[in-house]
């Protein structure tokens, strides 16, 4: 799904609830109870969307600035079943890396691209992780070709 048509949907949700909550304090009494609890989930879900978009955008920042790069070996491409968007399931890049210091293997997925990457994956990947939990990383994907 494209950026901008989240980008726009988080937005209205957040409006409509907004304006729901404004809405209730001018309606009658029996009217304001549905219309506040309207308004609480359209701007919770949107808020939420929102909030979280810059959680995962601060989680990745901050590991690029502060983790340890790392470069991961290609296994595959897979494709998310558990997310389904017009019937179409997202792929994800999985790269595993041994690190020899604890003799641990860790396997990491990409985010979900909405393309099948294959014909553009590196044999090698960058992996940005947090040295103290390599369970939190970020995958680097700006090697792929942006979606128009």
């Amino acid at each position: 799904m494209d950026h901008k048509v989240i980008t726009l949907i988080k937005w209205l949700f957040l409006a409509i609830g907004l304006l729901l909550l404004v809405g209730a304090i001018f309606v009658d009494p029996e009217a304001k109870l549905a219309l506040t609890i309207m308004g609480v989930i359209f701007a919770g879900i949107g808020g939420g969307i929102i909030a979280f978009g810059r959680w995962s955008a601060q989680k990745e920042a901050d590991l690029r600035q502060n983790g340890q790069l790392i470069e991961a070996e290609f296994q595959e491409v897979e494709q998310n079943g558990s997310i389904e968007v017009n019937g179409e399931h997202p792929y994800r890049i999985v790269a595993k890396w041994h690190d020899t210091s604890n003799n641990r293997l860790h396997v990491f997925r990409s985010a979900n691209l909405w393309f099948d990457p294959t014909d553009y994956v590196q044999e090698w990947i960058p992996v940005y992780i947090d040295r103290n939990n390599p369970k939190r990383y970020h995958m680097e994907t700006s090697f792929l070709p942006k979606l128009h």
